[in-house]
C-alpha cells in the first residue's frame, strides 16, 4: 500500500510504543485515501487523539470523533473522504452497564479497568468508564461486547452483573472539587505538586517512576510546560483538569483546577 501521508510526522513521538500506535493510525488514514472507503480507528487517549486530529486536518481528511458519551475523553475516529461516508460506517461502540451482585459493594473506575485488563484486553478496545444511575457504564469496542457479556464476571473479589445499556442513559457526573493553586512556574512537577498537595521532590520521583500522565500520556520530563485544558493524573493520587490561569500580584502563577480524587471517568 502506498504511503500517502508523510511519516516524518511520527517524529513527534519519542516513546516507541506511542510511535507504533501513531504509525498504525497513519496506515488507516492511507487506506481511506487509497481505497476511497470509510474506516474506523481504535479508542484513542487524549494525547494521541489531539495529534491525530492535527494530521487529519492537515491532510484535509474528514472525521468524526465518537466515544459513546457526549463528552468522551477516549474516542474512536470515523474517517472518510466526504460527509456521506459517515453514513456507511458504524462507530463500533457498545455501552455496557456493570453492577456488583452484592449491592453493598462499591465499584470504582480503577477496579473496572483493572478487571478488563486482566482478561487480556488491549487498552485500545476500551473507552471511558462512567458512573451511571444504574451502575458503572463502560464504552467498549462492539467486537468484544459478546465476549464480555459472557465471560466478565468479577472485578477483584466483587462478583459482577454485566448487560448492555438499555434505554436512556443517565450519568452521575462528578464535576470535581474546584480549587485554586499558585506556583512559581507552569512546569508539570510544580503544578502537580500543588494539585496533589505533595512535595515537589516526591512528584519528580513519581514522574521518574512513570506514574504521572498528561492527557493520558505518560511523561518522563519534570520540566514539561502545562496549559489550560490539560488533564494531569497520577497513579494512586487521582487526577485534575487545568481550567484557567492568571498572574498574582506577587508575580506567581495562579491556576483554577477541577480535582477528582477518585478518578471517576
Amino acid at each position: 500500500m502506498k504511503q500517502w501521508i508523510d511519516r516524518s510526522v511520527l517524529a513527534f513521538w519519542q516513546d516507541k510504543e506511542m510511535r507504533l500506535e501513531a504509525a498504525h493510525l497513519l496506515d488507516i488514514a492511507d487506506e481511506v485515501i487509497e481505497e476511497h472507503l470509510p474506516k474506523r480507528t481504535p479508542f484513542l487517549g487524549r494525547a494521541l487523539a489531539q495529534w491525530f486530529e492535527g494530521v487529519l486536518k492537515k491532510e484535509h481528511l474528514m472525521f468524526l470523533a465518537k466515544g459513546g458519551f457526549e463528552d468522551s475523553e477516549r474516542v474512536v475516529y470515523l474517517l472518510g473522504g466526504n460527509q456521506g461516508d459517515f453514513e456507511r460506517v458504524e462507530d463500533g461502540i457498545a455501552l455496557l452497564t456493570v453492577n456488583a451482585a452484592d449491592h453493598k459493594a462499591a465499584l470504582e473506575h480503577r477496579q473496572i479497568l483493572g478487571s478488563l485488563m486482566s482478561l487480556g484486553l488491549k487498552r485500545e478496545l476500551i473507552g471511558d468508564i462512567r458512573h451511571g444511575l444504574q451502575g458503572m457504564v463502560v464504552a467498549v469496542a462492539e467486537e468484544i461486547a459478546p465476549y464480555l457479556l459472557q465471560e466478565w464476571r468479577k472485578a477483584g473479589k466483587v462478583v459482577l452483573n454485566v448487560q448492555r445499556q438499555q434505554g436512556e442513559l443517565y450519568l452521575c457526573e462528578d464535576p470535581g472539587e474546584e480549587i485554586r493553586i499558585t506556583v512559581a512556574s507552569s512546569r508539570i512537577d510544580a503544578v502537580a505538586a500543588a494539585g496533589f498537595k505533595a512535595a515537589r521532590g516526591v512528584v519528580q520521583e513519581w514522574i521518574n517512576q512513570g506514574k504521572v500522565k498528561r492527557n493520558d500520556l505518560i511523561i518522563n520530563k519534570t520540566d514539561l510546560e502545562v496549559k489550560p485544558g490539560d488533564i494531569i493524573s497520577c497513579r494512586g493520587q487521582g487526577r485534575f483538569r487545568l481550567l484557567e490561569t492568571s498572574e498574582t500580584r506577587k508575580g506567581r502563577i495562579a491556576w483554577k483546577v477541577a480535582l477528582y480524587r477518585k478518578q471517576k471517568r
